[in-house]
């Protein structure tokens, strides 16, 4: 485990998928009053329950990681029943395919050989939710960035973000909760031009922000 010490502390949880680590550090490093431990699975396995993740008031996902036991499932569900804040990012879609409750988790679900999906998209994040916290201040954005399409988005999630463009689905961010946890899905983020772009970062430090206040609200 590797630390950054600032405010709220977040738990940065990566595996499964390979990512340009020196600017995605970067990234979180440029937060204010923000500061992270970082663990990879299966190591993550430890803070995933309602005793692991006490010293964090959010986990945030950015993993592709499929194994995972019963009694690991449990004690996550346990966690989320609990309450704790969720941002999931980019491939996080497509962890944990073969456990079906983690459809409902992260809200949609992207089967690889259904969706499809493209390195290197030019194209407009369009902010659907202006007036929400998690978009507060944004408007529509251009961004450089892998894009997905063809995956579902469950029907109760509170659309943030859409795009319009042949490579993408049309919803690329939303919010909803599963148990007493507020969780937010962000499908941007593949490497560097995505983790430098300021919309990008915006969106990530106020989604952190707004399911922290969640829970402690």
């Amino acid at each position: 485990m590797t630390t950054n010490a600032k405010n709220t502390h977040a738990l940065v949880i990566t595996g499964g998928h390979g990512f340009q680590e020196k600017p995605f550090w970067e990234m979180f490093d440029s937060f204010e009053n923000f500061s992270y431990d970082a663990v990879t699975f299966p190591d993550a396995f430890k803070y995933l329950s309602v005793e692991g993740a006490k010293a964090y008031d959010a986990l945030v996902f950015y993993d592709m990681w499929q194994e995972i036991t019963p009694a690991q499932q449990a004690a996550y569900l346990e966690l989320l029943h609990h309450g704790k804040a969720i941002v999931s990012l980019h491939h996080t879609l497509v962890s944990f395919q073969k456990w079906d409750e983690y459809k409902q988790i992260v809200g949609g679900y992207w089967t690889p050989g259904e969706g499809t999906y493209k390195h290197g998209v030019r194209y407009t994040v369009q902010i659907a939710a202006p007036e929400h916290p998690v978009t507060s201040g944004l408007q529509d954005f251009e961004i450089e960035d892998e894009t997905y399409n063809g995956f579902h988005v469950n029907p109760d999630a509170h659309i943030l973000l859409k795009a319009d463009h042949p490579e993408s689905g049309p919803v690329i961010g939303w919010e909803h909760q599963y148990g007493n946890s507020p969780i937010v899905y962000i499908q941007l983020g593949h490497d560097g031009h995505a983790y430098g772009n300021p919309g990008y970062r915006q969106l990530v430090s106020q989604a952190i922000r707004w399911v922290v206040d969640q829970v402690g609200a």
